[in-house]
Order: structure tokens, then sequence, then C-alpha cells
């Protein structure tokens, strides 16, 4: 089996691994990065830009189709083959452009300094360093001084609906749709599943429904914040089932029977074509051989980590498998930090205080630091 030898070796490319590695770059090192999927992973083409993507698209088209501005656009119509395409299109230029500073800083005979992309899926060893199954079935041995694991999440799972990427889809999964569902469920009102809702109804193809197990959706934001977010859905047909639950779904042939259960005892039953189910995230541990290490997730499933971002050891993790909120520039900051732990570079402790966070909604929300909610639990006046 072939060796390579390199001073930093980063699991994953997404937001944290490709942050970690260019910061490891500016300290002198020859750092790998190991990528089974899609180099951007849930920054680029399962989150953040794709979604934002539809989300600007719709809004466009959500404009154009008013008609109380005094004026009125004829012959309006939309494609979602088209929309797809626009948006992995958008999806691939940022990745080769991500591509491009990676072989911008490959390694030369000569450099003192480099970044290699190596395609395939990392796992540790005993001995503590990276086997690499490569798509081509061939392996590769990574020895390296220090490690980050940046490999990410990846959609939860429903106890009873499982993913076929037809009629019930995850996130990841919605650009497999090849045209606007007439009749789409959404399982879960946090900002993922609000946020897809807002896009399906601005483009005013698909009756959209939202199953809400609470009383409001976003339920961690305020409660005005809630209110105003609920008003706007339901501004643009967006039907929420608020406190219900799923008892059933029943595959017809031409669409899906869903029976829900409102905590008021009613129960109804509704017509769809796709669910996407939008119940969080969970970390992506599976092909690590943590075991290997000796490394142990908590009871969330996530690694736990010190106040400079290490796991034990030489190991150390970034991004949404450390726990932290599960945001692209959350995940830049904690790759960056492990960089700067491993060469001693730290100069300030990470401050999770004031991070901030945007809902794309109609209109957007934004924050930053505490809201409301979070000053009361703290006794914050």
């Amino acid at each position: 089996m072939k060796e390579l030898n390199y001073d930093v070796c980063i699991l994953g490319c997404g937001p944290a691994g490709f942050a970690s590695a260019m910061r490891s770059y500016d300290f002198g090192n020859h750092v790998c990065i190991v990528e089974g999927n899609a180099i951007g992973g849930a920054g680029i083409m399962d989150g953040a830009l794709t979604s934002k993507t539809m989300w600007e698209l719709s809004s466009n088209y959500a404009i154009a189709k008013r008609v109380d501005r005094g004026y009125r656009a004829s012959g309006l119509n939309v494609d979602y083959k088209k929309v797809r395409d626009t948006v992995i299109e958008a999806a691939r230029e940022k990745q080769y452009q991500m591509l491009s500073q990676i072989e911008t800083f490959a390694r030369t005979k000569d450099s003192t300094r480099s970044i290699t992309l190596i395609k395939g899926w990392g796992s540790f060893t005993k001995d503590k360093n990276i086997i690499v199954e490569k798509s081509d079935n061939t392996q590769v041995k990574i020895i390296a001084k220090d490690f980050v694991i940046a490999t990410g999440s990846h959609p939860r799972k429903h106890p009873t609906l499982p993913f076929d990427g037809k009629k019930i889809i995850s996130s990841d999964q919605i650009l497999n749709l090849k045209k606007f569902p007439k009749r789409l469920l959404i399982i879960g009102a946090g900002i993922v599943g609000c946020e897809f809702a807002t896009i399906f109804a601005n483009y005013g193809k698909t009756q959209v429904h939202l199953l809400d197990s609470q009383a409001r959706v976003i339920p961690f934001e305020d409660d005005d914040i809630s209110s105003y977010v609920n008003k706007k859905l339901s501004d643009i047909d967006v039907i929420t089932h608020h406190e219900s639950t799923l008892r059933e779904v029943r595959d017809e042939d031409t669409h899906l029977d869903v029976i829900l259960d409102s905590k008021d005892g009613n129960t109804k039953v509704i017509a769809v074509d796709v669910i996407l189910v939008s119940i969080g995230r969970v970390p992506t541990v599976k092909r690590l051989g943590l075991e290997n290490i000796g490394v142990e997730l908590n009871n969330r499933g996530l690694l736990v980590v010190d106040n400079k971002c290490k796991v034990t050891d030489n190991i150390y993790a970034a991004g949404d498998i450390s726990g932290n909120a599960a945001l692209v520039n959350v995940a830049e900051m904690e790759g960056r930090y492990a960089a700067k732990a491993i060469d001693s570079e730290i100069k300030f402790p990470l401050n999770y205080s004031n991070m901030s966070t945007i809902m794309f909604f109609n209109p957007e929300i934004s924050a930053i630091g505490l809201n409301e909610k979070q000053c009361q639990e703290q006794k914050i006046s």
C-alpha cells in the first residue's frame, strides 16, 4: 500500500475542512484533505449555497408575479428543471473556485508548503494514521503529525419514513425533483423547513403543508419573531398544522395519503405528492473508525472537544461534528482555530456569544448574540 506523509491531514472538505486547510497552509504546512463526497459539503451542494440560491430565485419570481404595485408581468412562467440547473451551476462554480485554490497550492518538488486533495473515504487505524478507500477501490495510507476531523453532518432520518429520493426526500435530495410537486408536506418547522416552505410557496406552483409539532414555528426564537414568521408563511398560502403529529403515510398509486393527529384530538387526512423530512441533522462519523483510536461520542452523537478544538492527543475537530451551532460561519471559524491550535498560533479564545445567524424567509430575519429567550434563561434583564 502506498504511504504518503503530511504535516496535517484534514478529513472533510466542507466549510470547516477547507478553512482549516487554508489556514494550515498559511502556517507553512504540507496539508492533505480527504473528501469522499462533493467538495464544499453542506456549505455548497447540499445546504447553504444551493438553498439560498433557490430562495433568491424564488424571491425574484414572487416579486415579478405581484400585482399590487401598479404593474403586471404577462406570460410569467417557471420551469423547475431550469431553476434546478441554475442552482447546480452556481454550486459547481463555487466548487471549482475552491478546487482552483487547492490546485494553486498543490505540491511541487521545491515547495515548502502545499495542499493536496485526495478523493476517498478516510478511516483511522490503530496506529493513528488514516487509510483512504479511493473511488477506484485502491487504498492509500496517510501519515500525518496532526489530524482535523471535519466530516460535517447529514439529514436526520425519520423513524418511520425512510428516504427514497422521490416521494420521501431530505433537504439533500431537493435537487432530485424533476418538477414542482403539486402538493408538498414539510415535516419540521425549524429554519430549514420554514426556508423551503417559503421557497416553494413563492413560486405559487405548489400547495405547501408544514407539519409543526409545537405551537409556533421556529420555537427557539422569541415568540414575537415566531408569530411574525408564521403570519408571513400564511400570507403566501403555506398551510401550517400546529401541534400536530404524523400518524401514518399511505402510498397510493398517484399520491401519498398523510394522516395527522392534532393536540386537540382531531385527525386530518391530506393528500400530497412529496414529503420533505426536515427534522435536523446528525454528525457524519460512520466511516471514521473512531473505535480504533479510543474516541467515543457523547449522548448526542458528537465529538467532545476542548477549548482548543482538540479531541485527543494530535486529533482535532471542527464544524457540525463538534456540536456547536451548525452554521457555515461557525464551521469556518472553528476550522481556522483548529489550524491555529496545531501550530500554537492562538491569540484569543473562541467566543460563541456573538455569532450571527440569518433565516431566509420572507423577508429575511437576522440575529447576532443572545435572543430574548436566552437572556431570560440567564437572568439577564
